[in-house]
C-alpha cells in the first residue's frame, strides 16, 4: 500500500478559487487544506505535514508573503507556490527573492499548477533548487 498521500494547503481569500483549487488540487491525487487568511492557516493547518503551499500573494491582513517569510523565520518552511489574479513583474520578483517554487496568475493552468506542486515536492528534500515559473 502507499504512503499516505501528500497534504497541499491551499490559503486564498476568495472562497470560489479555495473551492476550485481544492477540488483541482484533489483531483490530482492530493490531500487538501483550505484556508481563507494567513492567520486562519497558522492557527489550523497541518504545517509539518504539508508538502507544498498554495498562498495568495494579495490577502487582507497577513498576505501570502508575509505567510511565507514567518513560516520561514519559525522553522516551519514549506516549498511555495504563489498566485495572484495581479501579473506584476514586481510579484514574480519577490517571489523567486523568498525562495518560491513558481509564481502564476489566476486563473491557474491546470498543468503548471500540477507541475509547480510536483516541483514542490520534490524540492523538499532538496533545499535550494526553487526557481519561479
Amino acid at each position: 500500500m502507499d504512503e499516505a498521500r501528500k497534504l497541499i494547503c491551499i490559503v486564498d481569500d476568495d472562497t470560489s478559487v479555495r473551492r476550485a483549487l481544492g477540488r483541482l488540487i484533489r483531483a490530482f491525487g492530493f490531500d487538501v487544506e483550505t484556508h481563507a487568511s494567513g492567520r486562519e492557516c497558522l492557527d489550523g493547518a497541518q504545517i509539518d505535514r504539508a508538502e507544498c503551499l498554495v498562498l495568495d500573494v494579495s490577502m487582507p491582513g497577513m498576505d501570502g508573503f508575509e505567510l511565507h517569510t514567518l513560516l520561514q523565520a519559525s522553522g516551519r518552511s514549506v516549498p511555495t507556490v504563489f498566485i495572484s489574479a495581479h501579473d506584476a513583474q514586481s510579484y514574480g520578483q519577490k517571489a523567486l527573492a523568498l525562495g518560491a517554487v513558481a509564481f502564476l496568475t489566476k486563473p491557474c493552468d491546470e498543468k503548471l499548477l500540477l507541475d509547480a506542486i510536483n516541483k514542490a515536492i520534490a524540492s523538499k528534500d532538496a533545499p535550494g533548487k526553487n526557481g519561479v515559473h
